[in-house]
């Protein structure tokens, strides 16, 4: 699966979830989720069982504190590069 793909489908997920207006200028694919305050605590927890769930991938606990695993752009690249295949 493509990244581009993986992005939009987390992008609308997380629009969708955590009630993210489209008129939100705030918010993209590279903001950091977590520091801007649309994903807390619990909410990783659902991004995670979506991750799983919509993908069939985990993600490694190492890299849940990672810079790349707070925007939508770097959990893409993460989940698509373990995608099985």
């Amino acid at each position: 699966m493509d990244t581009g793909e993986v992005e939009a489908r987390t992008e609308a997920f997380v629009r969708e979830q955590f009630n993210v207006s489209s008129r939100d200028g705030r918010f993209g694919t590279t903001v950091d989720l977590f520091e801007a305050g649309y994903v807390d605590s619990i909410g990783l927890v659902e991004l995670l069982e979506f991750i799983r769930d919509e993908f069939g991938v985990e993600i490694p606990e190492e890299k849940l504190l990672s810079e790349e695993f707070a925007t939508i752009e770097g959990i893409a690249r993460l989940v698509s590069g373990r995608v099985p295949r």
